[in-house]
């Protein structure tokens, strides 16, 4: 699939949802959102810590990548701040699908 595809796809899936179940207004976080901020961003160190050790050994993987993303924006208290790293993992949710057709790609040209 390429980027256009990619959101398209996203974009009809954000449709689907709608038509399911309309406009959606939930709160960013659970009924006590000062303790759960606090394990975000306990979450968020850690996979920093987990991302610069895979780094050094030439590991480094989508999960830990976005992992990180999103521990970060659910740490977040400012709503511009939060919007901000939400894009990033929104970034990197694209970044990483691309790399998954690039790779499915490749396995269905080397197969022909």
């Amino acid at each position: 699939m390429t980027r256009d595809e990619i959101l398209a796809a996203v974009l009809a899936e954000r449709e689907r949802q709608e038509g399911l179940w309309g406009e959606q207004n939930h709160p960013d976080r659970g009924p006590i959102p000062l303790l759960e901020m606090d394990y975000a961003r306990k979450r968020a160190e850690e996979w920093k810590r987990v991302n610069a050790l895979r780094v050094k050994q030439g590991i480094l993987s989508w999960d830990g990548i976005l992992l990180e993303e999103v521990y970060e924006a659910l740490a977040e208290g400012d709503p511009e701040l939060m919007q901000a790293e939400l894009i990033q993992s929104m970034a990197v949710i694209l970044n990483w699908l691309e790399c998954v057709s690039r790779r499915t790609a490749v396995s269905e040209g080397s197969s022909l």
